[in-house]
């Protein structure tokens, strides 16, 4: 299992467990990306980090050994930032 860790408007790939609030789980034996947004963080910060995970999702993330990881991995977004209106959870470029 991988975690990514959201620092600078980006996610980098870090040892051990995260240091940051926002911090994205790659857990390749179930096919899921899953992003960690703790209740405090600003819609902003929560909206950016929620871009980068979809990107991640649907390109990959190349990891420092070289592989790239995550694409067509579902995306489950848990703790606050899960509690968004679902009009607001989807991108509207995805809909055409």
């Amino acid at each position: 299992m991988t975690f990514l860790e959201y620092r600078d408007s980006q996610f980098r790939e870090c040892s051990g467990q995260p240091s940051t609030d926002i911090n994205l789980k790659v857990d390749e034996s179930q096919k899921k990306l899953i992003l960690t947004v703790p209740e405090g963080v600003s819609m902003i910060q929560r909206r950016s980090a929620e871009r980068a995970a979809r990107g991640i999702a649907k390109a990959g993330y190349l990891s420092s050994q070289g592989a790239t990881i995550g694409r067509g991995f579902e995306l489950v977004i848990e703790g606050h930032g899960g509690n968004l209106p679902d009009r607001l959870k989807h991108s509207p470029r995805e809909v055409y």
